[in-house]
């Protein structure tokens, strides 16, 4: 029995979501493979996502960024935070490694707390970073505010530099701290169109536009929502409720539809720019519409690849705020030029991770 143990950050629910899709890829290359996941996402999460074998610890390794809202990082609260996780890791990391061994655990994987390479370098297990971004390369920035917390990022960088093999997702930041690098496709899962279903689901006019809205879990409050009312073309879904309650939103629940489904079926994805978005957009070849994210270094790299790409539009946050983006949102979905990405980087990380097991054996 292959026992992989697979460190999730628990900073929304992209991580989360690719994490998922390379699990359940491992599951389609062995069925002798059996994964504990370690994180703060909440175990119904993965009781929903996962297809293979797994079992669920919940711990808290790292704290990603705390926010105001979705796109606002409280940049001190998120220092002083990680500073404490980081000295309670310490004298976790013992325990963690002395886990390892009495649960055989062959391989560990993160995506992408630092602390997951101290366990297996402890452990003496081969170890694989998921990611295209590292804390590290998020907080340095940070640093220059505050210097005070700069000593924290040695020590992560230290960690990040005992993995056996970073998988660089495209499109990654350099992520310097790794000492082995190997660059994978974007990964994510393509969903299927149900765009009938939806439509009769909700009493949607088959004639109308649909926008699927992700606010992510921290919200975007500031937004008037309920202007949304006067794009009458429109009817728009999401699957967390928005402030105003505006007549032509509909909020689904994974029950009725998953959100990979939503994302193929819309006419274009419009709120926070991040991985998960990214990718949804591309392999489903929908249209993004996206406001900027200040202090979060991956947004830069995500921001040009999609205007390279012509598959995104950022909105400037004032204008996204009060809902003054019918005409750009229009445009997006009349250029109907996005060729859907070739998915397959799931695949690929899965096999990485058991050619890297194999190897340590």
């Amino acid at each position: 029995m292959t026992h992989i143990l697979y460190y999730i950050t628990s900073h929304g629910y992209g991580h989360a979501v690719r994490s998922a899709a390379v699990c359940n890829s491992l599951g389609m290359l062995s069925d002798d493979i059996r994964i504990t996941v370690k994180s703060d996402v909440p175990a119904r999460f993965f009781e929903e996502e996962l297809t293979v074998p797994h079992s669920v610890i919940e711990g808290s390794f790292d704290v990603g960024c705390l926010q105001r809202d979705g796109i606002t990082v409280l940049i001190e609260e998120t220092l002083k935070t990680y500073s404490g996780i980081s000295a309670n890791n310490a004298l976790l990391l013992d325990d963690e490694a002395r886990w390892c061994a009495d649960n055989k655990v062959g391989c560990i994987v993160s995506d992408i707390t630092s602390f997951a390479f101290d366990v297996a370098d402890k452990a003496n297990v081969p170890s694989i970073a998921i990611s295209n971004f590292t804390w590290y390369d998020i907080y340095l920035p940070y640093i220059d505010r505050f210097p005070q917390y700069a000593p924290v990022l040695p020590a992560m960088a230290d960690q990040y530099g005992k993995a056996t093999l970073a998988l660089a997702l495209y499109p990654s930041s350099p992520m310097l701290a790794f000492k082995n690098k190997m660059q994978i496709p974007i990964v994510g899962k393509k969903g299927q169109n149900r765009r009938a279903e939806i439509f009769d689901r909700f009493g949607i006019n088959h004639g109308k536009r649909l926008g699927l809205i992700y606010t992510g879990n921290f919200g975007l409050d500031s937004v008037n929502w309920r202007r949304l009312e006067n794009f009458r073309g429109w009817e728009f879904v999401g699957v967390y409720p928005l402030p105003g309650d505006p007549k032509n939103f509909h909020t689904v629940t994974k029950d009725q539809f998953r959100y990979g489904e939503l994302s193929a079926s819309a006419d274009a994805i419009i709120g926070k720019m991040g991985y998960g978005v990214f990718s949804e957009s591309l392999l489903n070849g929908v249209p993004l519409i996206y406001l900027p994210r200040e202090d979060f270094s991956e947004f830069p790299i995500l921001d040009a690849e999609a205007k390279r790409l012509g598959s995104g539009v950022c909105i400037d946050a004032k204008k996204f705020a009060a809902l003054e983006w019918l005409d750009i949102l229009e445009d997006a979905v009349a250029m109907n030029g996005i060729k859907p990405a070739d998915g397959g980087g799931a695949a690929i990380c899965a096999s990485e991770i058991i050619k890297l097991f194999n190897c340590g054996r």
